[in-house]
């Protein structure tokens, strides 16, 4: 059995893996890369994957961030292209969006996608995968185990252990994930060892202190960043403030697909009314104050206008604001700095979807992988230096590896 990974050994995000027997190859994840990459999406082709006569029994999907999906339209017609349930509804919502405003987006194709469920196995020749569920910051992310040739590859997609679900993780892996012949991780923070990760729940937390001591709160995040999406619901409803969303047949429809697919109480988003902004809206924003989930767009800039005595929650990752940094997003600053100039106070308050470099370490000990391969990370040697126990192999994009 043969590993590949064609992208993503060196940089964080655009990861595509294969694995590969004599009569089976599947490939896991077609992302796009982050505006930080060093290479062409364009330029990236894969035989009998991308180009040439379809050579693969199936691409899956770990979950809906544009760096592990975002180039399926490459892939050939012919080829399954697997995701979970929920995620393939969010990631069509995505796409219908794009399609209509950007004349971009491809919902017809995300529609065609086969959907796979938590712990129910897959065959693809002699290769069998069955995923799980993992803890990220998109909703319904999955790790994948892979069997093979008398092997147990775990592929972790992007992970973490201190989200909503994290504290059910390490039992994950105890039960499913053991005796692992090799570990393909993410590892994100290896090139982040000094940033501070909270818990989802403990920026909830948070975010209930700065609803209760300011009256009007805006705030900037990921419209699939549910997990965070559903701290600031709660905290609004603690609080007793109208939740308004800038977009109604876009944010809506994702809070409502994951109203639909959850039975915890903390996605329902069925308990307090959501609001789409509007004019109409002031005299009940000016009397009861709000939590705004806005855009870095016109609809919510006019908002701050109209209530310049606010706080500005920026929930994004820190890097996308630091010039010095290659993933510097000028839009995001030109909008933080215009709501500053218009007279917000701003507070920084998210934390990463990504495993700390203790959550790596808890999982590799977990599972037991004899050997361990580094993907998602600008750092991947860092692992070398952690007092992990196997063999930590780091590999080159486009390198075979062969599973002993």
């Amino acid at each position: 059995m043969q590993i590949k990974i064609y992208r993503g050994t060196h940089q964080i995000g655009g990861c595509v893996t294969e694995i590969k027997t004599s009569n089976a190859r599947i490939i896991i994840d077609m992302g796009e890369e982050l505006p930080s990459a060093n290479s062409l999406s364009q330029q990236f082709e894969i035989d009998g994957v991308t180009i040439g006569t379809p050579d693969c029994n199936a691409v899956l999907i770990t979950h809906y961030h544009g760096d592990h999906i975002g180039m399926f339209e490459k892939i050939l017609p012919g080829i399954p292209i697997y995701a979970g349930k929920t995620a393939k509804q969010i990631y069509g919502i995505v796409q219908s969006v794009l399609k209509n405003k950007l004349d971009k987006g491809n919902p017809e194709r995300v529609n065609t996608f086969k959907e796979f469920t938590v712990g129910k196995p897959l065959y693809f020749g002699d290769i069998k995968v069955t995923p799980y569920t993992i803890d990220h910051s998109a909703f319904d992310a999955y790790m994948l185990l892979i069997e093979a040739e008398g092997k147990r590859i775990l592929h972790t997609g992007d992970f973490r252990m201190h989200g909503a679900r994290g504290s059910k993780m390490a039992s994950v892996f105890e039960k499913y994930c053991k005796d692992i012949d090799v570990l393909i991780t993410e590892g994100t923070m290896l090139s982040r060892v000094k940033e501070r990760i909270i818990t989802e729940h403990e920026l909830g937390r948070q975010a209930d202190k700065l609803l209760k001591e300011n009256k009007y709160v805006f705030a900037l995040c990921s419209s699939t960043n549910i997990d965070t999406i559903a701290e600031f619901y709660n905290a609004a409803i603690k609080n007793k403030k109208p939740f308004i969303v800038c977009e109604e047949d876009f944010q809506l429809e994702i809070l409502k697909i994951v109203t639909q697919n959850s039975n915890s109480p903390f996605y329902n988003f069925n308990r307090q009314k959501i609001y789409s902004y509007g004019h109409n809206l002031h005299e009940l924003m000016t009397g009861r104050g709000f939590f705004f989930l806005g855009r870095t767009n016109y609809v919510t800039q006019k908002a701050i206008e109209a209530f310049p005595d606010s706080l500005l929650i920026y929930s994004m990752w820190s890097g996308y604001l630091d010039k010095s940094h290659p993933a510097f997003d000028e839009h995001k600053t030109d909008f933080v700095n215009y709501a500053l100039n218009c007279g917000c106070r701003l507070a920084h308050l998210h934390t990463s979807g990504h495993a700390s470099v203790e959550q790596i370490k808890k999982v590799c000990k977990i599972t037991g992988a004899k050997t361990i391969i580094p993907i998602h990370s600008e750092n991947p040697e860092k692992l070398n230096s952690l007092g992990i126990n196997g063999n930590i192999v780091v590999l080159q994009d486009n390198q075979n590896f062969i599973v002993e």
